[in-house]
């Protein structure tokens, strides 16, 4: 009978060693696994914010190119009416009119 205990308790010795293996293989691998995720998270995070300023740095080129073009077009139209007093004067008159039309 102790034979058989002695048996019963290498065996199950034995089993949790091996169990205790695979586990720690399976730990190696599932940190590997982890690892690679991460790197893989870090990058498209990194593409991400990459993309964002590029796409920020078009708009605000873009605005800019706009706001350089309405102010030319708002200079020119100033200076357009203080090269034509007679277009100015005849400006003011139609607004006047339109104000006391109303």
């Amino acid at each position: 009978m102790e034979n058989v205990i002695t048996q019963i308790l290498e065996i199950e010795k034995q089993c949790a060693e091996e169990v205790e293996k695979a586990e720690r293989g399976y730990r190696k691998k599932i940190e590997v696994y982890k690892n690679t995720i991460e790197e893989k998270k870090a990058r498209e995070f990194a593409l991400i914010i990459t993309e964002g300023n590029e796409r920020l740095a078009q708009a605000l080129e873009q605005a800019q190119k706009q706001t350089e073009a309405e102010l030319l077009a708002s200079t020119e139209d100033n200076e357009k009416l203080y090269q034509y007093p007679a277009l100015n004067e005849e400006i003011k008159e139609k607004i006047i009119s339109i104000l006391l039309a109303i």
